[in-house]
């Protein structure tokens, strides 16, 4: 019995998080884009110095998070706040993909600059959406 109430409230503990932790969960993603944009526009540069794989795995690495917070919170599936977070982390996986393939090709390309900025556009609006999806649920 005592065993049952504790799973009880720790459901309970969980279930209201859930609206802190996707909203942590979705800042950080939108900072990222944030911080990969800028990467693009300086060329991968770091000063004198260009942008290591190793530098990159942090963009990889919260995706991968953000991802297991998804599927931890599968049972929230229906609310929009959930589809429209996978939503944005498909988004920001493609701007991801094609921000390090830019920077392994080695060459400035404003045609390409311009599409990754527009796909970190969609990643900020994106999380905008699921900010506004999370206030509108309420509780």
């Amino acid at each position: 019995m005592v065993a049952w109430a504790i799973c009880i409230g720790a459901a309970g503990c969980y279930t209201s998080s859930y609206r802190k932790e996707l909203a942590a969960n979705t800042d950080l993603i939108s900072q990222l884009g944030d911080k990969l944009s800028d990467y693009c526009r300086a060329g991968f540069l770091i000063g004198n110095r260009p942008v290591s794989s190793e530098e990159m795995g942090e963009f990889y690495y919260a995706l991968k998070k953000a991802r297991e917070f998804s599927a931890m919170t599968a049972s929230r599936s229906t609310l929009k706040s959930h589809r429209d977070f996978d939503a944005m982390l498909s988004k920001y996986e493609d701007f991801l993909r094609s921000g390090d393939e830019y920077r392994l090709s080695g060459a400035r390309n404003p045609a390409r600059l311009d599409i990754l900025m527009r796909q970190h556009q969609a990643v900020a609006s994106a999380a905008a959406k699921v900010h506004a999806d999370l206030a509108s649920e309420g509780n």
